[in-house]
């Protein structure tokens, strides 16, 4: 049997535990007692190391909440809008089944087959993927695209179905009533969302961009402290201003529709198309192909050049208008003396009429309304480089126009060798824009003076409609005598009127109007070699009109079409400058006038029907009525603006409508019209209204269909 071992305690150890403990004591007890006293420092300073805690109490009480401005919207001249906002919406699904709504009742999609089928009539969504994702185990599920950007009626045929657990968001957006028109130079936005998730617009390209700063207006905070708003520390929001443009809607419209014509006829690569108001530089229609359509969210506008001030190319044989200003302006043009057409040589290089063969001796007239190459590189010699060079400077070529629009090119020129300085007085090696071109042209059209192109035609204060900046015309330079102008638009006359004429298909003289013109044809390089055909070419046409003293300038320019409908293209090129031209020329009530033709709107709201009606048609504006009862409880155009005389004021009163008679109005105020009451709107041509199938003073409903047919002027 073993002895059990008595363990004898350590009584060194007992002891050092025992001291340990009384020191850990001492010390939680001096630490406790120093927090207690700083406490009490603290409680009585109300302050840490200087920084005072009533007031970081106070800021970390507080929230801020910003308040995004409203983006201005776009008109063009006549007020119709051409870039407003609007609300979208995305949907998405609840699947949780343990949410309720604010009563109690199950807030989740309870039948997923029904909520599929509905939802599948409205959004852009097949049946069976909205049922495959309405069964995902998940809390919620979003539709992908389909779900995205809903329009405020699709929001609303949804709303009406009341499906358990369907749900939205909504934000601003940016919408463009008239889709694809003027596109390149309205712009588009792109969306970003700030640190608190509020969606913000910012101008991608065209106006939008040009004058984002403008359109965009300043934020504004709202402050809280608690539960009580501190008005000390908020700001005031500022919505964005209105930009007016100086596109003229009716003539905006007809260029396009001619231009989709041109396009399908030509399948050409580009085409671009601008119309300017000599006296004034304002821009009153211009478009380009290909375009797009900024409220498809799909196009990828940021790759997209506007034809007008960017991307520039060589003019062609246009340039012949200037060399023979240049050499009028000298004295240097002998338009009798004669020349051996068809080739010349300069340093070994050949230089060469378009003509197809040799045309044997020209006078030097006869070579500019033929379109010579070999007439106008003996004429730079005999100006001589530095003379040429200066007369392009003193045009403000290789400089931007500063029209107003952002990314604008200043051109490029090879300018080294005689063979390049000789090319460069036929539109050869050297790149120019069509705005740069028409800036140009201006001076011809003004005898000397130079007026510099524009778009926006004033910005208007959103809240009180004060005009806050106007377009102006400005002059830029003068680069030849008045006398020089009206020779060359003489020989302008030429290139029109003569049999061998370049420019014989616009003539207009039928119908009572004498144009100047000058046609160019210019090689496309790629690659630094010139391709060959008229179908590797740009066809271009300058025209003043009418000749003695121009009030348009008009220019064109169609880029490697694929089909030539007519033997030179310029018949089918006509057929956009003519009904255009004509139109501006024979319309009186264009938006196209002087800063005289602008009247104040008169405020009538409040006022009967007939007696708004009697005020506006005093003022000088027409007016249509949706409502037939009642006071006058809106109109379409702000009290007290400027606006143009004639143009349309849409009333809006109480009761049934009754459709006006829309003879005489252009596709843009019966769009209008047709907006404010909902119903649909078909046409056909372009121009002015002629005929409409729903009669004057027939009742309108939501649910009409209308059918106009539109007529240009001539």
């Amino acid at each position: 049997m073993k002895n059990k071992v008595r363990r004898i305690p350590n009584k060194r150890i007992t002891k050092n535990a025992k001291i340990f403990g009384g020191l850990l004591l001492c010390g939680t007890t001096v630490v406790i007692l120093m927090l207690g006293i700083r406490l009490f420092v603290i409680a009585g300073n109300k302050a840490v190391d200087g920084h005072n805690l009533t007031k970081a109490t106070r800021e970390a009480f507080m929230g801020k909440q910003n308040i995004i401005a409203n983006r201005g919207k776009i008109f063009d001249a006549n007020g119709q809008v051409l870039a407003e906002n609007t609300t979208v919406y995305n949907v998405y699904a609840v699947l949780d089944k343990n949410q309720k709504d604010a009563d109690g009742k199950p807030d989740y999609v309870k039948d997923a087959s029904e909520t599929a089928q509905k939802l599948s009539t409205v959004i852009n969504l097949k049946e069976k993927a909205i049922y495959k994702r309405l069964k995902a185990k998940q809390f919620q599920v979003e539709f992908g695209s389909a779900g995205k950007s809903l329009t405020i009626a699709q929001h609303k045929k949804i709303l009406a179905m009341k499906l358990p657990g369907i749900k939205f968001t909504s934000q601003a957006a940016r919408v463009y009533p008239n889709d694809q028109m003027a596109s390149h130079l309205i712009g588009n936005i792109k969306y970003s969302e700030n640190v608190s998730g509020q969606s913000t617009m910012t101008g991608m390209m065209g106006i939008e961009a040009a004058e984002n700063s403008v359109l965009t207006g300043k934020n504004g905070i709202k402050s809280y402290e608690g539960q009580k708003e501190n008005n000390k520390n908020s700001r005031t929001v500022k919505n964005g201003d209105d930009v007016y443009l100086t596109l003229d809607d009716s003539l905006q419209n007809t260029l396009e529709t001619r231009m989709d014509t041109l396009i399908k006829d030509t399948e050409a690569k580009t085409a671009v198309a601008v119309l300017m108001e000599a006296k004034t530089g304002r821009i009153v229609a211009a478009t380009q192909r290909p375009n797009f359509n900024a409220n498809d969210k799909s196009s990828n506008p940021e790759t997209w050049q506007n034809l007008l001030d960017q991307g520039a190319f060589e003019p062609g044989s246009t340039m012949k208008a200037i060399t023979l200003s240049a050499a009028i302006d000298t004295g240097e043009w002998r338009p009798n003396d004669t020349y051996q057409s068809g080739t010349f040589l300069i340093d070994g290089k050949k230089v060469v009429d378009a003509f197809g063969q040799d045309a044997g001796m020209l006078t030097y007239r006869e070579g500019f309304w033929r379109s010579s190459n070999v007439a106008f590189a003996r004429t730079e010699q005999k100006l001589g480089a530095v003379t040429w060079r200066k007369y392009l400077t003193r045009f403000r070529f290789l400089q931007s126009t500063k029209s107003g629009l952002n990314g604008e090119e200043a051109g490029s020129i090879s300018f080294t060798y005689p063979i390049e300085q000789a090319n460069t007085a036929y539109g050869q090696a050297i790149n120019v824009t069509p705005l740069q071109l028409i800036q140009a042209f201006s001076a011809i059209a003004n005898n000397g003076k130079e007026i510099k192109p524009y778009f926006v035609d004033k910005v208007v204060n959103s809240a009180t409609g004060a005009i806050v900046k106007e377009g102006k015309t400005t002059t830029v330079a003068h680069p030849i005598k008045a006398s020089t102008a009206e020779k060359v638009r003489e020989y302008m006359i030429d290139v029109v009127n003569q049999s061998t004429g370049t420019a014989k298909e616009f003539d207009l003289r039928d119908a009572g109007y004498q144009i100047a013109a000058k046609t160019g044809t210019a090689q496309v390089a790629e690659k630094g070699q010139y391709l060959d055909g008229l179908k590797n070419a740009i066809h271009s046409v300058v025209v003043l009109a009418p000749e003695k003293d121009p009030k348009y300038i008009f220019y064109m320019a169609v880029k490697q079409p694929k089909v030539f409908p007519d033997a030179t293209i310029q018949t089918t090129m006509n057929k956009v400058f003519r009904p255009l031209m004509l139109q501006a020329l024979n319309n009186s009530s264009s938006a196209v006038k002087s800063k005289t033709t602008k009247q104040t709107v008169p405020n009538v709201v409040g006022q009967s029907i007939t007696a708004a009606k009697t005020t506006l048609t005093k003022a000088g504006f027409r007016v249509a009525v949706v409502g037939t009862t009642g006071k006058i409880k809106s109109q379409s155009l702000l009290p007290e603006q400027k606006a143009l005389t004639n143009q349309l004021v849409i009333l809006k009163a109480q009761g049934t409508t009754n459709m006006p008679d829309m003879t005489g109005w252009s596709l843009t105020d019966a769009q209008s019209f047709a907006k404010q009451i909902g119903f649909s709107l078909t046409w056909k041509g372009s121009g002015y209204i002629t005929s409409q199938s729903v009669g004057a003073n027939q009742l309108v409903v939501k649910s009409s269909q209308v059918a106009i047919v539109l007529k240009e002027k001539e």
